[in-house]
């Protein structure tokens, strides 16, 4: 039985990221890094279908090559602490939408709840309006309540039908 998913939608609105995270856009050579963060950030969470590490580098692979429609790296961000990417936020043009969609929002399980993925959000709701965007879709796992209270707590919307 799959996993019941909704999509949300956020009308654009000039935002205040902290300044307590300094981001970063992403760039290509950053794929094995996001690979190692998206496979921490899901494992033994309600979106875990039992992927492997192999799984979640062919994720980002495809996310970056455009499976979920043309990646907009100016509108996508990292946070790094150390040697790894403590959070990122990831955001495609997805057509079926007819606006970006937010494609991964992850962050390490030993950083989260700190206002990372909210942070980054942010950073990305700005980057779209000013290159001309005025809607953020995404779609959330129904039972992640974090995700849900974040998405929320920015706005964000189901989208009706």
């Amino acid at each position: 039985m799959g996993r019941r998913r909704i999509a949300m939608d956020l009308d654009l609105s000039r935002q205040c990221p902290s300044e307590r995270w300094p981001a970063r856009t992403v760039r290509p050579s950053d794929a094995e890094d996001l690979a190692i963060l998206l496979y921490a950030s899901f494992r033994s969470t309600v979106d875990d279908e039992g992927e492997t590490f192999a799984d979640a580098r062919a994720e980002i692979e495809r996310t970056l090559n455009g499976g979920y429609g043309r990646f907009l790296p100016d509108a996508s961000f990292v946070i790094e602490q150390g040697e790894f990417l403590a959070s990122a936020c990831l955001v495609s043009w997805f057509e079926p939408h007819d606006a970006p969609l937010v494609v991964f929002s992850m962050t390490r399980p030993e950083a989260q709840r700190r206002g990372m993925a909210h942070d980054l959000l942010r950073r990305s709701t700005n980057a779209l309006l000013d290159a001309g965007y005025r809607r953020l879709t995404l779609i959330v796992t129904v039972g992640n309540t974090a995700a849900e209270r974040l998405y929320a707590s920015l706005g964000f919307t189901p989208i009706a039908g």
